[in-house]
């Protein structure tokens, strides 16, 4: 096991969710202690379920103050467990539905919930199996003075370091407020404004470091442009924002000319990304030129673009082996868009037999790792079900109405009028059909 050190490191021992949720949650708990508390009670969340699967336990109500009974019903969790799991719901409870409080008030909630949070890990890690003997570790800092100190160490300093280390702090917290975009929209905007201090961090860095600018790079078209080594990291941080459009700062070709510089620099970390740069503009041979060269190294966005490359057709003949192989090894890696990819495939039966447990698996993996495309996938798909049931039903309403109050006859004789009629009316035949 390696050494812990502080209580994030903690808390990453754990299921992955609970460590990006408490690495968040000690992230925002000073900017938005509102975020930090829904944070810490998706932890409590995740940690029922985890308590529940530890023994084969289904939930039979979605409420979480039920759940939390239930574990201690069938002797999951036990008395002073079970109180230390209702205190932290109802800690975190004002972070979800009272909007009304002050930050202040929010914080200090917030505070205490980190502590509580960290006994019932402390509690889970023994329970679970995951030790025998809980790591020693210091807490975090988190009261605010981490980016105090970065912001104010640029002002005076000439270090691109500084400058680096807050583009990284900036997009860490936009990281953070993305991940809450698909709760809460407004997210969004955060995030973009935590984005672009990040670039501009980054272009300070970058200029301090090579003194060039972004600009000098991309006018050189990559010709005859020295850069310090030690700026290549910060290049391409900077290249990755405006690619994931994090950014709008630089336009498609532009930004496959900086990832063209590092790469033709022995920055091997640029080759995926411009592998993929080529993808998106249709150069199709250098895409599959980089994207496959054997010094791209082994990323979570090198294998889903391969999954993309092999699957498409466009830049080589479709392989479902190699695109399966692909997505699969990105998903291991907590890749969420190739967990919405294998759905699919395995919802239509593309390139793989068609398997609708596998697609299930593969969509709700996503939507629980906020995939907002997965989730819009299932509805779409509901919908167009809802939509042929519907229709459906209208043919069958439209049929019974144009049958309904007709009267079949097939004259094959011609019949006296004082005969039955031969509809099976029982009526005499000048009284019914021949009338």
């Amino acid at each position: 096991m390696s050494t812990i050190n502080n209580d994030e490191q903690f808390a990453a021992l754990f299921k992955e969710s609970i460590a990006s949720d408490y690495k968040n949650a000690l992230l925002l708990m000073n900017v938005s202690p509102d975020v930090s508390l829904f944070k810490f009670r998706k932890i409590l969340e995740t940690l029922c379920l985890l308590y529940a699967q530890r023994h084969s336990y289904e939930f039979t109500n979605k409420n979480l103050w039920e759940q939390i009974n239930e574990l201690a019903d069938i002797n999951a969790i036990h008395g002073a467990n079970r109180e230390l799991f209702h205190v932290v719901r109802d800690l975190t409870n004002d972070g979800v539905h009272n909007k009304e409080l002050s930050n202040e008030v929010l914080l200090s909630k917030a505070l205490a919930s980190r502590t509580k949070v960290l006994d019932l890990l402390e509690s889970a890690y023994l329970s679970l199996g995951l030790g025998e003997r809980i790591p020693k570790y210091e807490l975090i800092n988190v009261g605010g003075q981490e980016h105090k100190d970065l912001w104010f160490n640029c002002l005076i300093s000439c270090d691109y370091k500084e400058y680096l280390s807050l583009g990284v702090f900036y997009e860490e917290m936009g990281d953070a407020f993305e991940s809450q975009a698909l709760d809460d929209k407004s997210f969004s905007v955060r995030a973009q404004a935590m984005y672009s201090f990040a670039a501009e961090s980054y272009k300070s860095a970058f200029k301090l470091c090579s003194k060039k600018t972004i600009t000098d790079v991309i006018s050189s078209d990559d010709k005859q442009i020295t850069i310090a080594q030690e700026s290549h990291q910060v290049l391409f941080k900077y290249a990755f924002l405006c690619l994931n459009n994090k950014v709008d700062t630089l336009q498609l070709s532009e930004v496959t000319t900086i990832l063209s510089v590092l790469a033709k620099r022995g920055f091997y970390a640029a080759y995926a990304y411009l592998g993929w740069c080529h993808y998106l503009s249709e150069d199709y041979k250098n895409a599959h030129k980089y994207l496959t060269h054997k010094k791209a190294e082994n990323t979570v966005f090198l294998f889903q673009r391969l999954g993309v490359l092999y699957s498409s057709g466009k830049a080589c003949s479709i392989n479902g082996d190699k695109a399966v192989a692909s997505f699969q090894k990105a998903v291991m890696l907590g890749c969420n868009k190739s967990m919405f990819e294998l759905g699919k495939l395995y919802h239509r039966g593309e390139l793989v037999q068609k398997d609708d447990g596998l697609a299930q698996n593969y969509l709700c993996q996503a939507i629980a790792t906020g995939n907002l495309g997965a989730v819009l996938y299932l509805d779409e798909k509901y919908l167009k079900i809802r939509e042929l049931f519907s229709g459906l039903l209208d043919e069958i309403k439209d049929a019974k109405v144009k049958i309904g109050p007709q009267k079949s006859c097939i004259k094959t004789t011609k019949l006296g009028r004082n005969k039955p009629c031969s509809c099976g009316s029982n009526v005499k035949y000048k009284n019914c059909c021949g009338n």
